[in-house]
This record gives structure tokens, C-alpha cells and sequence, in this order.
């Protein structure tokens, strides 16, 4: 979040509690709509090509252009707007109302002689049987025939081309009628040359507060980004819920975003030339295909376990799909193939925790489990059962009893086994409350616990240090290493804020598989359990399921000491 807002809005919110004449005034704001600068000619006549913003209407279109509500729904009867209405990000034909002689269309070239087919059929490219759309940094042609329901083929054959390949800023013929350039071959006079690659991106129905790259940026930092010259040696699916119903969640996973082309743009300066295809799977849609998949190295994303099962269904074992952020989602991996679960889960940070707890331990010292009054069993089960694989001595006590089954001649290490939600809440702070006190006195305690415990913001960090935390972790920053101060220094530079845990993973993730199939090419699979990797916050020791997946069982201890530091110890 970028700190800065939050003072103006506070005084917005405080303006509007002491103003109630002020809070009706400002009850309905008319949605702003800009006048599109992009034209398109169909069935000789000319239109605006509107994109429809958040919050927009057809009233509020209708007035900003100058034209009646009938008029539009006569200019896209496809799109049913009386009985289906508006939809975020869709395409609306607004009359242009104008002198035609008067209307500049500067991606209106004209049009180019072709020559007749094989079969001797009569060249129907002329002024009235297309019209120009000039690309995005965004689209590849895939996403162009979907967005004018025409075919690729019939995109290819207009402009006599070879292969599918588009560049930013390229003027493509769009056929007004794609069935008379289907299943014909057309003459290229020259060969077609070579076509720079783009990090094609096929987001749609992305929050606002999403920065898309300006088009008419030209050579600065966002071309450096998404341009890369020369063959595209590692092809990448991102498949990540940007229009998430909750603004926190579509900020993080942005942020997840923003830290993957970071990697993507130093692993670029690096030699490693990175094809990547970015996808909104928000609201319940999957609208990546299967050759999509087929076609990519691999996939990072969705998020959430069902998603997951939807792309893997959809996927059908055709290539390989990292589910980045879910720690629950493991249990996919023990039934799906190609599935390749990164966040560490939380039975390896339990079992890590009690080996950390077993080397600690003195002859004097105890371990004492301590549930709520409701035990949480998941949760215990996981630890009694890693303490007793590894041999380890201890007591299970509720709160009330914690300080009876204290030792006073050495330390008292203590689990607190809730399944760390919302509900434990209480629990947790009751709990930190009593062994911030015992400790304060003679008792010496040390807390021991897995990655979720710092997530509580209702928990004093001082609480912590006193208690000399020790977690076993997924995610953990050393913020004193030489790459972690390089990426914030890039972070910065380009987004103009500070990183999150979700810009830390999105970088740690495309740098490591890049990296893998960049050096080991269509094996790279073979690579996952040999190849270790040390990240800016992760780290990734794969581990093969019997199903043939793989699951991520690194995992990094932090040491909240009481002198206010904290230590990264491994």
C-alpha cells in the first residue's frame, strides 16, 4: 500500500462525518468518460471504438459523445446492451458524427494490391472489405481475431502472412468478411521479415488501478520491459485473478505481477529471452486454452485450489503449473500430475519446527504443547505426530495450566497449536500475554512457532522479541544481501513504491523456472529435484510425489532476538 493516500482520505472520511450536506451533494458522482482518439470504419460508415470503463453507463456514454442511447444499441446489435447491458472493458461502436473527409485516421493505411489466389478467385481487398487495427503491446493475434470474432486464418491470408507473429504498433487488415479469406493461398511478394517478440499480456476485466503501458511510449523503461529482441527460448503462462472481488487481493496479486517482470526484465539483461502470456482468471473465468498451455514451459498460476483444478482440467498434463501463492493447495499434488506446488507447506514447517526444537534442547529444558480450550486437532495432530516421529519429550496444557507445567531450571519451549485463523485470534493474544509476563520474570521461555504467527496485526511485535521467537518460514527477507538491496533499488525505479511478500514471490518464481528452462531446455522438469535454489525470500528444494508432482519442502528460520533484531539463521 502506498502510504501517502492515506492521510488525504482519512481527512475525506472525517470531512464527510462532520458535513451531512456535504455527504448528500456527493451521493452520485457522474462517471467521468473520455472522448476515444481511435476510429474505425465499418460498412462505410465511421465510428468511435469506445472501451467501457468502471462505473460507466450508456446514458453517461451516449452524453459524452453526443449521440442518443438509441444510436448505440442500433451500432452494436451483437452485444445485446437493452437486455445484457454494459460490461467492464467491452468494445462499443459510438456514431461518429462528424465529416467523414475530416476524420484523421492515421492506422488507416492505404490499401495494398494482392494478388489473385491459386484457384483464380477475384481479390476482395479493397477499401470496403476491411478495416485497420493497429496493435497493442498486449495482443498477440490470438487475442485480436477473438476481440472481431473473425478467424486467425483470415487475419493471416489479408496481410500475406507467415506465421502468427505480431508486433507492437503493427497496422493489421481486419476482413469484414472472414469466410472469403479462409482457405485461400495467397502470394507473399517477399519474405516476411523476422518479427520482434513481446511479452504478450491477454489480461482482461483488470481493476482499474491496474498501470497499463501507454502506447505511445516510445524507448523508455516500459519497452525495455516488455520488448526483448530475438528468439523466445522459455514460453510462460501467468494465470492470476486481477479482477478479485476484494481490492486487497487484486493488489497482491498485481504486486505478484509487477515482481515476476521485474525477474523477467533482469533475466532479459541476462541473455534469458522470456515469451510470456498473462491471463485474468478473476470472477470464476479460465480463459486460457489448452494449445496455450501445450505451448508454454510452464504456468504459473491460479491461485486458489479450485482454479487449479480448473486449469489442470483444462490443461490435461500438457505442460507443467506452479501454484504460487496456496499453501493448501498441496493436496492437489498427491492426485494431479504436473503440478508443482511452490509456498512451502504447513506439515514442513511443522516437522521443521520440532527438529529445530529437538537440536535446541538441554537436559533441563521442556517442551510444552499448549492448544486452546477447543483444541484445533488438524493442527495438534501435525505436531504430536512430528514429535513423537522425531522422538522429542512433551507436555500437551490448555492456557490456564501452561504456567504449572513450567520448569524453573531451564527453558520452557512452547508450541501454541491453533490453527492459526481468524478464530485463534484470542487465543494468540491471550497466550503471547501470559508469556510475556512469565517471561518478564524468571522463567525463561522461548516460542517456537510456523510462518502465520507474523501475519497477526493485532500481535506486538515487542510481545515477540520478548518471547524469543523462532519460526520456520516460507517466506523470510534478508534485507542486509546484495540481491535484495539490487531489486529494491529496481522496484522502486519502476513502480515508484515499496515491494510486498507478493512482488518477493512473483520475482523468486519467474527467476528460478526461467532460469531452469532456460539452461536445461524441454528436460528442465528433470532439473527440479537436484536443482536447489536460494531466493530473495524463498528458497526451493522440490521434492517428487508418488503422483509425479512436486512439492516445495525448503523452508528458512527467523529469530525474533530480544534485543529488537531479528535474525535470518537460515
Amino acid at each position: 500500500m502506498n502510504t501517502k493516500h492515506i492521510i488525504p482520505l482519512a481527512a475525506a472520511f472525517l470531512l464527510a462525518a462532520f458535513s451531512p450536506s456535504l455527504v448528500l451533494a456527493q451521493e452520485y458522482v457522474a462517471p467521468k468518460v473520455t472522448i476515444s482518439k481511435e476510429k474505425v470504419r465499418s460498412g462505410g460508415k465511421v465510428f468511435y471504438s469506445h472501451v467501457v470503463q468502471e462505473r460507466q453507463t450508456i446514458y453517461s456514454i451516449s452524453k459524452a459523445y453526443g449521440v442518443t442511447m438509441e444510436e448505440i444499441y442500433d451500432a452494436n446489435p451483437a452485444l445485446k446492451l437493452e437486455t445484457e447491458g454494459l460490461k467492464k472493458d467491452q468494445i462499443l461502436l459510438i456514431p461518429f458524427k462528424g465529416e467523414v473527409k475530416e476524420v484523421v485516421e492515421p492506422e488507416v493505411q492505404q490499401p495494398e494490391k494482392v494478388e489473385m489466389d491459386s484457384e483464380g478467385d477475384t481479390d476482395p481487398d479493397d477499401d470496403d472489405e476491411y478495416f485497420i487495427h493497429r496493435v497493442k503491446w498486449y495482443e498477440d493475434l490470438d487475442a485480436i481475431a477473438k476481440k472481431y470474432k473473425v478467424s486467425k486464418e483470415s487475419i493471416k491470408n489479408i496481410n500475406r502472412m507467415t506465421s502468427d507473429k505480431v508486433k507492437r504498433k503493427q497496422d493489421l487488415k481486419i476482413p469484414r468478411d472472414p469466410a472469403a479469406w479462409e482457405g485461400r493461398t495467397v502470394a507473399v511478394e517477399q519474405e516476411e521479415q523476422d518479427v520482434p517478440e513481446v511479452v504478450r499480456n491477454e489480461v482482461e476485466d483488470v481493476d482499474d488501478n491496474v498501470t497499463v503501458a501507454p502506447d505511445e511510449n516510445e524507448g523508455g523503461i516500459l519497452d525495455d520491459l516488455f520488448v526483448r529482441e530475438g528468439r523466445h527460448d522459455v514460453n510462460i503462462s501467468i494465470l492470476l485473478p486481477f479482477s478479485a472481488s476484494k481490492l486487497g487481493d487484486r493488489t497482491s496479486f498485481m504486486d505478484f505481477y509487477s515482481g515476476a517482470l521485474l525477474a523477467s526484465r533482469v533475466l532479459g539483461s541476462e541473455g534469458v529471452n522470456l515469451d510470456i502470456h498473462t491471463f485474468d482468471v478473476g470472477g470464476g473465468n479460465m480463459p486460457v486454452t489448452h494449445d496455450r498451455l501445450a505451448s508454454s514451459d510452464f504456468a504459473i498460476g491460479p491461485v486458489s485450489k479450485t482454479d487449479i483444478m480448473r486449469a489442470a482440467g483444462i490443461n490435461n498434463g500438457a505442460t507443467w503449473i506452479v501454484s504460487p501463492l496456496d499453501m493448501q493447495a498441496e493436496a492437489l499434488t498427491d492426485t494431479l500430475q504436473k503440478i508443482i506446488q511452490a509456498p512451502t507447506p504447513t506439515h514442513i514447517q511443522v516437522k521443521d519446527m520440532v527438529d529445530w526444537i529437538k537440536s535446541d534442547m538441554g537436559h533441563a529444558d521442556r517442551v510444552i504443547v499448549v492448544t486452546p480450550a477447543t483444541p484445533d486437532s488438524d493442527y495438534l495432530n501435525m505436531v504430536e505426530r512430528e514429535m513423537n516421529a522425531a522422538g522429542l519429550p512433551h507436555v500437551t496444557s490448555t492456557l490456564g495450566s501452561m504456567r504449572a507445567n513450567m520448569v524453573s531450571g531451564g527453558v520452557n519451549r512452547i508450541v501454541l497449536a491453533c490453527d492459526y485463523t481468524e478464530r485463534s485470534t484470542v487465543f494468540l493474544i491471550e497466550a503471547l500475554r501470559n508469556l510475556y509476563m512469565i517471561s518478564s520474570k524468571s522463567n525463561q521461555v522461548v516460542l517456537y512457532s510456523t510462518s502465520k504467527i507474523r501475519t497477526y496485526d493485532q500481535i506486538e511485535v515487542e510481545q515477540l522479541h520478548k518471547v524469543n521467537l523462532h519460526t520456520s518460514v516460507t517466506y523470510a527477507v534478508d534485507y542486509d544481501s546484495k540481491e535484495v538491496k539490487d531489486f529494491l533499488l529496481q522496484y522502486r525505479a519502476l513502480y515508484n513504491t515499496e515491494p510486498s511478500r507478493s512482488a518477493y514471490s512473483g520475482y523468486d518464481l519467474m527467476k528460478y523456472f526461467s532460469t531452469l528452462s532456460h539452461k536445461f531446455g524441454k528436460k528442465w522438469p528433470r532439473a527440479l529435484d537436484r536443482v536447489d535454489y536460494n531466493g530473495l525470500q524463498s528458497d526451493f528444494k522440490l521434492v517428487r510425489t508418488p503422483s509425479g508432482s512436486y512439492v516445495n519442502n525448503a523452508v528458512r528460520r527467523v529469530v525474533y532476538n530480544p534485543d529488537y533484531s531479528v535474525t535470518l539463521v537460515r
